[in-house]
């Protein structure tokens, strides 16, 4: 009777899964409502059995129930399909052999053959879909597999081994366990990987049995030393178990070890694929991908930067891949056929490794910037080349050679007209003055002289008493500096009074205001702040043109930062112990 009952409510546990993925999901119609079929039958069956008593009717309905409608929903399962290269011919023959059982009940279920016979056709044919499907049917058949096997293998050697009440008690749950992995192979198969909680069950199970098996050995040995039955105290079967205990955890890892082996193939001791790694990292991680893979037997690896733009990589994906993050960039694994997850051995290689890889990603990151900023430090300079080549060329070269005619055509004339050789080599003297001051011009272009003569701050100070606005009427610049200013190389001289006069230029061209505010501060001995603040217009950003672009470029040739916006410009220059440049 106890089985009756747990098989009633077996069946109405798999009603309630089918019904909920039907109105849920709309999933698998055909597969859902064979589903119901063998729920309904079984409900039926059941109810006459508990309240008729034994009949043939209550009988053949179980039959049909679990013989005909469950293993033919099974071999549609998961896509409402046939199998691939069977046809329709494999639920066909699934629904005769049961067929044949529901009409002749009395030879084919003794002893349960008719139920053998079902479950290794399903099995057949279901390993036959597994072969020949792609990727998302085979995770649904895992969670059928992991429902299929070691629940009803268990519930079979308990019905040999325990009394009737405990026995039905494991029928039910190998049932609800079934129906609970149909219902998440349908729908949600990613869940979790199927092949890792497999893993983890048996390792438990075997471990289990182990120990339970030498506990009842050393009580038998006793036994049999002792000559007949040994009345043990609690607190000596409490020692017994206490030492069989103590090697469940090295026999678990004993037997994980074993069954990835032969699940996973050969893999490399997480600390001696670790160490391999690493001794393949380098500028190039490619190597150290492909050591990687070698040591877990992965089918691929990758690094990506942050926006996810592969890097390195090792090999081809495969069915699934995981990410972990690096900060920056991250790594990609490729899993091995059937997994949606990484092993615990896995999981902690890349712990071990995650550091390394990501201080590999910063590098890359930084050796990029430093050729970035490289290249704008050598345009700068060939652009500043070149402005000095077109100055000299088109502004200081024809004058010195308009002096060098003047001054032969003064000395041709010198005898025959004395007085207009004067006045040439007057024009000659003009121009040399000019030359003189259109080199003066240059120089102070390249550096200028007051730098030298007499600093920063009186430089700056020099300069803000001549700035003009826009309508040419002087503008009040105050300077402030709030403390004294060490001997300051000369790149950062030159490039705090460029970013200086720039900024003081724009708010005189660019801004209604009559005053700006200059300050010049230290931040301690690692930077020199300049902030530059007008009192003009602050509602409109400024679009960058020239002139910032111009003072950006300076800032960040010295490894420094500038932002600007209406009314301000903020830049820190950097300063290494002689004020120069870091390299």
């Amino acid at each position: 009777m106890s089985a009756w009952l747990a098989f009633g409510a077996a069946a109405l546990i798999l009603a309630t899964a089918a019904s909920a993925l039907l109105v849920r999901h709309r999933g698998p119609v055909h597969l859902l409502v064979l589903l119901l079929a063998a729920a309904a039958c079984a409900i039926v069956a059941v109810t006459l059995r508990l309240t008729l008593g034994p009949g043939a009717l209550p009988e053949r309905l179980w039959l049909l129930s679990v013989l005909v409608l469950l293993p033919t929903a099974l071999v549609l399962y998961p896509d409402d399909r046939p199998p691939a290269g069977l046809g329709w011919a494999a639920p066909a023959v699934v629904a005769a052999a049961g067929g044949v059982a529901v009409l002749d009940a009395g030879r084919w279920t003794a002893g349960d053959l008719s139920v053998f016979v079902a479950y290794l056709l399903v099995l057949a044919v279901q390993w036959w879909r597994y072969e020949h499907s792609d990727a998302a049917v085979r995770r649904a058949l895992q969670w059928l597999s992991l429902g299929a096997v070691p629940g009803p293998v268990l519930a079979v050697l308990a019905s040999f081994a325990l009394p009737q009440q405990p026995a039905a008690v494991l029928h039910l749950a190998a049932w609800a366990v079934l129906v609970a992995c149909l219902y998440l192979g349908l729908s949600a198969p990613a869940v979790r990987d199927v092949r890792a909680m497999a893993l983890s069950i048996a390792v438990h199970a075997i471990t289990t049995l182990l120990v339970v098996s030498v506990f009842a050995g050393i009580v038998a040995a006793v036994e049999v030393i002792a000559g007949g039955p040994v009345d043990f105290s609690p607190g000596a079967l409490g020692l017994v178990a206490a030492a069989c205990a103590i090697g469940y955890a090295p026999f678990a890892r004993l037997f994980r070890q074993v069954l990835e082996l032969l699940l996973f193939g050969a893999r490399s001791d997480p600390i001696r694929a670790a160490s391999q790694v690493g001794e393949r990292l380098g500028e190039d991680p490619v190597p150290a991908l492909r050591a990687l893979r070698e040591a877990l037997v992965l089918p691929y690896a990758a690094l990506l930067d942050d926006a996810g733009h592969p890097i390195a990589v090792s090999g081809r994906p495969g069915e699934s891949v995981v990410r972990r993050a690096l900060t920056p960039g991250h790594l990609e694994i490729g899993l091995r056929p059937g997994q949606l997850t990484l092993l615990r051995g896995d999981d902690q290689v890349i712990a071990v490794l995650a550091p390394a890889l990501a201080q590999l990603m910063q590098a890359r990151e930084l050796r990029a910037a430093l050729q970035t900023s490289r290249a704008a430090v050598v345009a700068a300079v060939e652009e500043e080349r070149r402005r000095l080549r077109r100055d000299l060329h088109d502004g200081l070269g024809p004058r010195l050679t308009g002096l060098a005619y003047a001054s032969d055509a003064a000395r041709n004339i010198l005898h025959r007209d004395p007085e207009r050789a004067a006045e040439l080599l007057a024009g000659v003297r003009a121009e040399a003055g000019e030359a003189i001051v259109e080199v003066r011009r240059l120089v102070e272009g390249l550096r200028p002289p007051s730098l030298d003569q007499v600093g920063l701050e009186q430089t700056i100070r020099q300069h803000a008493r001549h700035v003009l606005g826009a309508d040419g009427r002087p503008m009040t610049v105050d300077v402030h500096v709030t403390g004294p200013l060490p001997g300051l190389g000369a790149a950062v001289e030159v490039t705090a009074y460029r970013i200086v006069v720039e900024a003081l230029t724009n708010a005189a061209r660019h801004s209604a205001g009559r005053h700006a505010d200059v300050v010049l501060r230290l931040d301690g001995a690692a930077a020199l702040t300049i902030e530059v603040r007008d009192d003009g217009e602050t509602g409109k950003a400024w679009i960058p043109g020239y002139g910032l672009t111009s003072m950006r470029e300076r800032a960040e040739m010295l490894g420094g930062t500038l932002t600007a916006d209406a009314g301000l410009v903020l830049a820190r220059l950097p300063l290494s112990p002689t004020g120069e440049l870091r390299t």
